[in-house]
């Protein structure tokens, strides 16, 4: 069995990432978002180039330097939902057979730091070309689309088409029709079952198959639910 996750908002509390460094920048959340809007809107591109390219910005114009380091500042200290840690140290690929995956639009570098990584088979995210320390461009865009790839991929690495996808939002939506397509079972975490306008939107095209909240701690509903699919 194959579990694929998307972090933020799925493993962790927080629906876009939360990068300390920009905390330096003295913007507040509601600024920076804002210029993150304005720059898809001004320059006609997708919301993940004007996420990534408005934090290079502001570092730049505040005189930080846009490096691994800065980015991965005290990411060993990432808030996760309940009971994260736990369950993956239950739930172990050297005990199990369990093979674990993220799937992400967040920087894949930021979460290999993280305390969730010694755990997991591998990582998919956004990574950027490195020049002395310094990101430059892009080199891989974690899109909607291309987390589609990103599964195909880790199906074909590890010859398992029984695969369970975890996700919170819309953003997750292309991974989802494609894993019911093969098959597998889509999990949606939020902890608002009765209001989540997007779950409402997947539910309603029959993409998700289980619902639960973002309770991972031993002998929740997902931890039973993972145990029993083993």
């Amino acid at each position: 069995m194959t579990i694929i996750y998307d972090f933020d908002g799925t493993l962790t509390p927080y629906s876009m990432p939360q990068y300390d460094i920009l905390k330096k920048t003295k913007r507040s959340n509601d600024e920076f978002l804002k210029l993150v809007k304005d720059k898809m809107k001004n320059e006609n591109i997708s919301l993940y180039d004007a996420y990534y390219e408005t934090i290079k910005n502001l570092l730049i114009e505040s005189n930080i330097g846009f490096t691994k380091e800065n980015i991965c500042l005290n990411s060993s200290n990432v808030k996760f939902n309940k009971g994260v840690l736990d369950f993956f140290n239950k739930f172990k690929s050297e005990s199990t057979g369990i093979k674990h995956y993220i799937v992400t639009s967040g920087f894949e570098d930021y979460i290999r730091e993280t305390p969730i990584n010694k755990y997991i088979n591998g990582i998919y995210g956004t990574t950027f070309n490195n020049n002395d320390g310094e990101y430059t461009t892009i080199n891989r865009l974690m899109t909607d689309q291309y987390k589609v790839n990103a599964i195909k991929s880790i199906i074909q690495k590890e010859n398992d088409t029984n695969i369970i996808y975890f996700g919170d939002g819309l953003t997750d939506e292309f991974a989802f029709q494609y894993v019911k397509k093969i098959g597998g079972i889509t999990v949606f975490v939020t902890s608002d079952i009765d209001n989540n306008t997007n779950l409402n939107s997947l539910t309603k095209r029959n993409l998700i198959d289980k619902i639960f909240i973002p309770d991972f701690s031993i002998n929740s509903d997902i931890y039973e639910f993972i145990e029993n699919s083993k």
